[in-house]
């Protein structure tokens, strides 16, 4: 019998394990049957696990509405061409808890061009996923709720983005980890609440060996941030951070900080540095929280500019006590909630505006002027029409700049150059 190169290719292709030449589309369901044997036409698992066991690059698994057992672990390298797409139909398809012997809900490896879409990941004992060791992971539309642990946790995953997902009820700790030397990241339109922890929280953990400890090339913004920190931390907390742009969030009601740039252990070039603070609300109501934003001892190189900053009146709207103050610019912010004379703290020493701008030359465009919020108690921080904090900003001239004239911000003024080109100003704005 004749066999041509392309019936000899197409076995080839089958018994070595390969993807298929055709992309498939399996099924999760409550009422399906994992002993059926994969063949063209719908294939219905009712496990997790034998579902994504049968996963191939180019594969997509849709859930259909049901609660499923969690503990699963995922193992899969997609490609560009080829990525692997887990999609609920809602967020009614519900991955609860984790297994005897994984405490993870789901515990993510050595994968590549992975999405995970609208799924629900509730209840797990240590963290609701836990990734590790891979590239291009995507979660998008997800609600992660109740684990003991992070409710994301990264580590060495690059290429990571976390977009239009809600984290929330962590019982011991924060909503979304992103650590152990990540690079270029994306958290964008998450919504993150009533974590025990930080909101959000980055760390680069040089103690980690594996990666150079530092997270370099993130953008954090959009992001709706509230009612965390009960154990102490911040609704974003930045620690061992290279190169970051955080735009755009608002962080209302936490419990501690807002947002702190910091560094924890290791070599000062392990510290944080060339951080954009840009266009953010951060509100406590009176007689709660923390700094509003904190940039401690080692940091260098931060941009703070075009913030509303409402203070709870506890500690002061900005807490600058960096040891490379001529690289800490801030300017063109609202401050208001603490007495006027004690709005900056600077090494344990409080101060008015004023005087902040004599010894340091920053904020001199800066307003302490209470912002109009439409609703706050009710979490709507959109500005009135007749409001001096609206459309108050710093032109964009001005931030490139600055940003120059730092030196070491290319990337980031790539992002600005590239994203931010039609804006007249940054800063807060009424959409």
């Amino acid at each position: 019998m004749k066999i041509t190169t392309l019936s000899l290719l197409l076995c080839l292709t089958w018994f070595s394990g390969l993807r298929p030449l055709c992309a498939r589309t399996l099924y999760l369901s409550a009422s399906g049957d994992d002993c059926v044997q994969l063949k063209h036409g719908e294939t219905v698992f009712k496990t997790l696990q034998r579902a994504i066991d049968s996963l191939m690059p180019g594969d997509t698994l849709l859930v259909r509405k049901g609660v499923y057992s969690g503990g699963a672990r995922i193992r899969i390298a997609g490609t560009a061409e080829a990525p692997v797409l887990i999609r609920g139909e809602s967020l009614e398809a519900v991955v609860l808890g984790n297994s005897d012997d994984l405490e993870d809900g789901l515990r993510i490896e050595n994968s590549s061009y992975l999405t995970l879409d609208r799924l629900s990941i509730c209840g797990a004992s240590h963290c609701g996923i836990f990734i590790t060791d891979s590239d291009h992971f995507r979660l998008t539309r997800c609600r992660l709720a109740g684990s003991v642990r992070p409710n994301l946790m990264t580590g060495f995953v690059d290429y990571f983005h976390a977009e239009d997902n809600e984290f929330c009820g962590s019982r011991k700790s924060h909503g979304l980890y992103h650590g152990n030397s990540g690079d270029h990241y994306v958290i964008r339109r998450n919504t993150v609440h009533h974590n025990y922890g930080n909101g959000i929280h980055l760390n680069g953990d040089p103690e980690i060996k594996g990666g150079d400890g530092v997270l370099n090339f993130g953008v954090v913004e959009d992001n709706t941030i509230y009612s965390n920190g009960l154990r102490g931390g911040g609704g974003i907390n930045m620690t061992h951070v290279h190169d970051v742009l955080v735009r755009n969030n608002l962080l209302y009601n936490n419990y501690n900080q807002g947002m702190t740039v910091y560094q924890d252990v290791g070599p000062l070039e392990q510290g944080s540095k060339r951080v954009v603070i840009l266009g953010n609300t951060i509100y406590y109501q009176p007689l709660c929280g923390q700094s509003c934003i904190n940039i401690q001892t080692t940091s260098e190189k931060v941009l703070i500019v075009g913030n509303i900053i409402v203070s709870g009146g506890i500690r002061p709207a900005l807490e600058i006590n960096s040891d490379h103050l001529s690289t800490v610019k801030s300017d063109f912010n609202i401050l208001c909630g603490m007495d006027e004379k004690e709005m900056i703290e600077r090494k344990d020493k409080r101060m008015s505006l004023d005087r902040w701008c004599s010894i340091s030359g920053n904020d001199s465009h800066s307003k302490v002027t209470e912002p109009d919020f439409l609703n706050a108690a009710a979490g709507d921080f959109m500005l009135a029409d007749s409001n001096l904090a609206l459309d108050a900003g710093i032109p964009p001239d001005s931030v490139r700049a600055v940003l120059y004239r730092l030196g070491g911000f290319e990337w980031i003024l790539g992002l600005l150059n590239e994203r931010l080109q039609d804006e007249n100003t940054f800063g807060w704005k009424k959409p």
